[in-house]
């Protein structure tokens, strides 16, 4: 069903907007409003329902929309985790908002108050006493807050109570200038005489790479790499640093995206990381790849790459609130 924005049904939106469960059929009105709203993060109906409803940690009630007279005006989607995460455990108590929208004619209106406090009612049900907006993983839309792109959003929840938990940020970089610097090489040399070399991945590695993130990095990263390898065991975008027969260090790559990495901490300060991001710069260029990007970088990582030539291309907050 369409939306139609008139005079009347404003003010009925205004004044009682309904707030209730996702249903099946609203999937494709939903994208479509959802598209016209977050204009720098848009989906498709696959995408919503390879990332939401087939979300292991999905659930209804936690899926809700904002409509009158049966038109939808708004929608927001929040999580708890209902299966372990891959050494993450539960993350009891810990809850995430990971999207949510108004139509441009009906805000300002309480419809997004609306719908946020019933996203957080239904966390505190759950046994939820943190939210955040949003550092869910796997299935994020964003980091957190587009402060540039949702500004009138994040100004909303700090009405609501949400504070700042950390900065993070899209970066690129074009691969068509790049050179792979002689420092590097240096590195990568002084690295070598200390028993530790990169590789490209090969099967070999299989049980190491994931014993190394299994120990250092449960979550995320070892989600990442578990995907990867099942994918395609034999895969040639995953380069591994080895010392003594162990994997010590890895990163990663898909299509013009960059990352995760990760390196031993006890190796820290000795150029693993710098070794392993010039190596893997340099083999996407020489597999044809005109950009390198990456979605989530935050405290020294951001530092890190600016310095090797990545440019911040959008601003996110990370906002967490406690929920009494």
């Amino acid at each position: 069903m369409k939306l139609v924005s008139t005079p009347q049904k404003k003010r009925k939106a205004f004044e009682s907007p309904v707030i209730r469960r996702f249903e099946g059929e609203n999937e494709s009105e939903i994208v479509e409003l959802w598209n016209r709203c977050l204009i720098r993060d848009p989906i498709t109906i696959d995408i919503f329902r390879r990332k939401i409803l087939l979300d292991e940690n999905f659930d209804p009630r936690g899926s809700l929309v904002a409509s009158c007279e049966g038109d939808i005006m708004g929608f927001s989607l929040a999580i708890r985790r209902r299966h372990p995460y891959y050494g993450a455990g539960l993350e009891e108590g810990t809850g995430w908002i990971t999207v949510f929208f108004v139509h441009p004619e009906f805000r300002r209106a309480g419809i997004a108050a609306a719908l946020i406090n019933a996203s957080e009612d239904f966390l505190r049900e759950a046994g939820v006493n943190e939210a955040y907006v949003s550092s869910y993983t796997p299935n994020y839309f964003a980091p957190g807050v587009d402060l540039d792109a949702y500004a009138e959003g994040y100004s909303l929840l700090k009405k609501l109570g949400y504070r700042k938990y950390e900065r993070a940020y899209s970066m690129e970089r074009s691969l068509l200038d790049f050179e792979y610097p002689q420092e590097a090489d240096e590195v990568c040399k002084s690295l070598e005489s200390k028993g530790i070399y990169l590789r490209i991945f090969e099967p070999k590695y299989i049980p190491g790479l994931l014993d190394f993130l299994a120990a250092n990095y449960p979550g995320d990263l070892f989600r990442v790499a578990l995907e990867q390898l099942k994918r395609e065991p034999n895969t040639d975008q995953i380069l591994v640093a080895v010392k003594n027969g162990s994997v010590v260090g890895f990163s990663h790559y898909e299509d013009e995206h960059f990352g995760p990495f990760a390196i031993d901490q006890s190796l820290s300060g000795m150029g693993v990381g710098t070794c392993l991001y010039y190596k893997t710069a340099l083999y996407m260029k020489e597999k044809g790849k005109r950009n390198l990007w990456l979605g989530w970088a935050s405290g020294h990582a951001k530092d890190f790459y600016y310095k090797r030539g990545l440019k911040v291309t959008r601003r996110y907050e990370i906002m967490k609130k406690e929920l009494k």
